[in-house]
């Protein structure tokens, strides 16, 4: 038999077209062959999946079962169609543009799974950030289907498309600031300034990272708010993450204390409020420097380390609460009016409406000065004194 013959065959076969019943028989020849061969080949599929530690092949494979029954019946339709001639050219046309549509769909679903799920994920430990994943599906996508209609219907939709100026024009102007906030998501996760769960602060708004779209950010607030921000703003906006190189975070408190108070008693002091709050982290160890003396008080920063920035608040609260206590059992004051043995202050300051005699002396506030906790057993015994 001479095989160069068959495309003569077949298009002499179509210019002259079946009686239905043999082209119904064609039809249902064609769809028991192609799900017997979608059987046999997913059978084999199946059984070289279960042989692989991943799961993306069964995934996979749960994702193309329809698309692949979907695809057999319109090849059926197809044969029935083609066999029948020229009587139903629309109906042709269509059944060809969703074949065409469902043998792409599966191809780049395979090419994703296989590349961007396997390859660079599982392989290669790269996580592709979903903006650009969705952009290149979209772009895929896009391409396919007008390359689809424009072999269907013998129209090139793609030059239309970028030498339309109308268009062009339109499309710009309706898309400015999503294509800017577009771009601008593209440049933050090419530069990985932040990915989600990260803390981060933009212009003056705290938040969590819970969500990075195509053209926004979502940020959970402590208060439990959600915060969309563009990503436009957010590429011109200074962004301090907080889980950045890692998720250990500095913390720095300041506290006030008498201007008499000894440093040593101040360092003691901090000492027994690092032991008092177990969550801080001892490596790096907490610090304690004098940052400034002033005529009424020293001023001390306490820098120490947490591994989660959620907790930060509770953190230096608890930190800040065990530092007072101490102070409170050292004797050191954290008014700055115990800076000195009394601090004199104009009447008029405190009763600006009241009467005051030029020539009065100032008047002398007392200083206020921490008093140490008295122990229990010292007390007690005192009392019993008493009582005798």
């Amino acid at each position: 038999m001479n095989l160069d013959r068959l495309p003569a065959l077949w298009a002499d076969l179509l210019r002259h077209p079946t009686s239905l019943p043999v082209a119904l028989g064609a039809a249902i020849a064609v769809l028991a062959l192609g799900f017997f061969a979608y059987r046999l080949l997913f059978a084999l599929l199946s059984r070289a999946a279960r042989a692989t530690r991943t799961s993306l092949d069964d995934l996979l494979l749960r994702r193309m079962r329809l698309p692949a029954r979907l695809l057999v019946a319109l090849l059926a339709l197809h044969t029935f169609i083609a066999l029948r001639g020229a009587e139903l050219p629309t109906l042709h046309k269509g059944v060809l543009l969703l074949e065409l549509a469902l043998a792409s769909y599966l191809a780049i679903e395979i090419a994703e799974t296989m590349v961007i799920d396997y390859w660079l994920a599982e392989r290669r430990k790269v996580q592709l950030p979903a903006l650009v994943r969705h952009l290149l599906l979209t772009i895929l996508y896009l391409v396919a289907g007008l390359s689809i209609v424009g072999a269907v219907t013998g129209v090139d939709l793609v030059p239309l498309l970028a030498t339309s100026t109308v268009i062009t024009v339109v499309l710009g102007l309706a898309l400015q600031d999503t294509l800017g906030n577009l771009f601008a998501g593209l440049a933050l996760h090419s530069e990985r300034s932040f990915g989600v769960g990260d803390w981060i602060l933009v212009d003056g708004i705290e938040g969590q990272v819970v969500y990075v779209g195509w053209r926004s950010t979502r940020l959970r607030t402590f208060s439990g708010d959600i915060v969309i921000l563009p990503n436009s703003i957010i590429a011109k906006a200074r962004v301090q993450n907080f889980c950045a190189p890692d998720r250990t975070c500095a913390r720095n408190i300041e506290m006030l204390v008498a201007l008499d108070a000894a440093p040593e008693a101040v360092e003691r002091a901090a000492q027994r409020a690092y032991a008092q709050v177990p969550d801080i982290l001892r490596e790096p160890p907490p610090r304690l420097w004098l940052a400034a003396v002033t005529p009424l008080f020293q001023r001390y920063v306490i820098k120490f380390w947490i591994a989660d920035f959620e907790r930060h608040d509770l953190l230096e609260s608890e930190l800040m609460r065990a530092f007072f206590r101490a102070c409170r059992d050292e004797g050191v004051a954290l008014s700055p009016a115990a800076a000195q043995p009394g601090l004199a202050v104009d009447p008029r300051i405190l009763d600006p409406r009241a009467a005051v005699d030029p020539t009065a002396a100032p008047v002398v506030l007392p200083a206020i000065v921490a008093v140490p906790a008295a122990p229990a057993p010292a007390a007690a015994s005192g009392k019993a004194e008493a009582g005798a």
